[in-house]
Order: C-alpha cells, then sequence, then structure tokens
C-alpha cells in the first residue's frame, strides 16, 4: 500500500510511456506492465486490463494483480499459449473484444498485454481492430468481401508485421554444446508455433472466402 503511494506520487504528472501503443480510443497495446507503468496506465484512463500471459507461470503474476487492486483497475487473466496449443476460440475473440466496446462507451479504456506485447497481444488487438466489438458476422455484411479484406490486409500490416510479430528467425545450427541445443530447438519451436497461431487467427477471419 505504502509503496503503491508512493509510486503514484512521482508518476502522478508523466506521461505515459511511449512502448504502449493507441489502438483507438477504448484500447492500447503493450508489454506487461511494472508498477510506475500502471499507475501512468490509470492515469491515462485504463481501467481495465486483459493479461494474455501463460497459466504455467500465474503464480509470479501477484504484484500486477495487486497492484491492480490497489489502483482501482479491473484485472482479468486470460492465460494461453501457442507453445502448448492453447489459442482462443471465435467466441472468446468476439466476448473479448465487446468487453473493450461496452467498457470504453462506459468512459473507460482497456489495456491488452502479454510478456512483449507482440504476439498473443497482437491477435486479441487486431480481432478487436477489425471488429471494434461487434460480432464478426456483422462487419462482413457491412463491409462487404472486397472491403472486408482490405481491413484484414490494414490490421494484419498494423499489429503483426509493422509490430515485428515475426522478427523471430529459425536456427539451423549445429552444436555439440547441449544448452545452445536446447536453446536452439526452443527458439524453432516458439518461431513455428507463432506462425501456427498466424495461420489460425488469418482462417477464422477470412473464412468467409476461399483466398
Amino acid at each position: 500500500m505504502k509503496i503503491i503511494n508512493l509510486y503514484r506520487k512521482i508518476y502522478q504528472s508523466h506521461q505515459l510511456s511511449n512502448k504502449y501503443k493507441k489502438v483507438d480510443d477504448y484500447l492500447l497495446r503493450g508489454p506487461h506492465p511494472g508498477i510506475s507503468d500502471l499507475i501512468e496506465l490509470k492515469n491515462a484512463g485504463v481501467t481495465q486490463i486483459y493479461d494474455f500471459r501463460h497459466k504455467s507461470v500465474r503464480g509470479f503474476k501477484f504484484i500486477e494483480k495487486f497492484a491492480c487492486k490497489e489502483l482501482g483497475i479491473n484485472y482479468i487473466r486470460y492465460p494461453f499459449s501457442y507453445l502448448n496449443g492453447e489459442y482462443p476460440t471465435v467466441s472468446e475473440f468476439e466476448r473479448i473484444a465487446q468487453d473493450v466496446k461496452l467498457t470504453g462507451q462506459n468512459g473507460g479504456k482497456t489495456l491488452f498485454h502479454c510478456n512483449s506485447g507482440s504476439h498473443r497481444t497482437a491477435h486479441m488487438a487486431a480481432y478487436y481492430d477489425l471488429t471494434k466489438g461487434e460480432n464478426i458476422d456483422v462487419v462482413f455484411n457491412k463491409l462487404g468481401v472486397i472491403k472486408y479484406s482490405e481491413k484484414i490486409e490494414e490490421v494484419v500490416d498494423n499489429h503483426f508485421y509493422r509490430q515485428n510479430f515475426f522478427n523471430r528467425k529459425a536456427t539451423n545450427e549445429k552444436t555439440l554444446n547441449p544448452l545452445k541445443y536446447l536453446r536452439n530447438r526452443f527458439n524453432n519451436r516458439v518461431k513455428q508455433a507463432t506462425e501456427n497461431a498466424h495461420a489460425s487467427f488469418i482462417a477464422i477471419v477470412t473464412r468467409y472466402k476461399n483466398w
């Protein structure tokens, strides 16, 4: 409690860090926040946070949860993992996007974050940015096939390519060092899992037309 109040005094007049990107008036995206970041986010109007980090390390998230409680920010854990094949369904994408819209209409803002704010956050932010909290069928019917496909290209560019979503490189390095071998193997596994998740996202939002 005293620590939170001390941080409040230090950061109460600071501007929001540029590591947090504005999607629209209702949504921000970025990496996992520290206490000072949370205070800046609170000052910027954030009233709700979705944490998409994986449940396997849930025990290390108590600081953020505690700080959010002290600051009056609604903290929502929604863990999923590419590596373990845990990926949101269409209905889950839609429910979270609708929650962001409702929170915004009620005067608040939402932050999406995972670890780096790139991969899992990108999928959630892109889906929201595509639908703006509406049912995907409604959006498709409003835009039609051509404009809908153009909108998909726009959000994928903004949330995946411009955010360095695919900056991880595969490695075929041969080594007898067991630590390097495991590191390279894990790196390649993460890269493949990321690409699979991206393909799943594209399949969801383009299911009305075979590309």
